[in-house]
């Protein structure tokens, strides 16, 4: 077995385990106001973020699969789950920094 194909193996584990903290950070991002009123433009791009950081693990357990079966251009499929795992990694810790430098606000 080849190095590159265990770094993908790895790309793909840790993808499948940081899906679930980027899933659960979506729903943190947008809390329910109450009264109801407009989220501050900083909290709706955050939310934009972690949508698309999401897709982008998604599409790294993807190609990180199909980089591991027996499909032909393998060494395409290896540099694409690197870079969109490097980018999912990326636009999670955008998120995670908004999190945790920014207080919420009280009603």
């Amino acid at each position: 077995m080849l190095q590159e194909e265990k770094n993908v193996k790895w790309i793909l584990i840790i993808s499948i385990i940081m899906l679930v903290p980027s899933i659960v950070m979506g729903f943190t991002l947008y809390p329910y106001y109450y009264p109801s009123r407009t989220p501050d433009p900083l909290t709706t791009l955050a939310l934009y973020i972690n949508r698309i950081s999401t897709l982008l693990f998604i599409a790294t357990i993807t190609t990180a699969t199909l980089a591991t079966t027996g499909i032909p251009r393998k060494n395409t499929l290896r540099t694409a789950s690197i870079y969109l795992f490097t980018a999912a990694m990326a636009l999670l810790f955008i998120t995670t920094l908004k999190i945790l430098f920014t207080f919420p606000s009280t009603p």
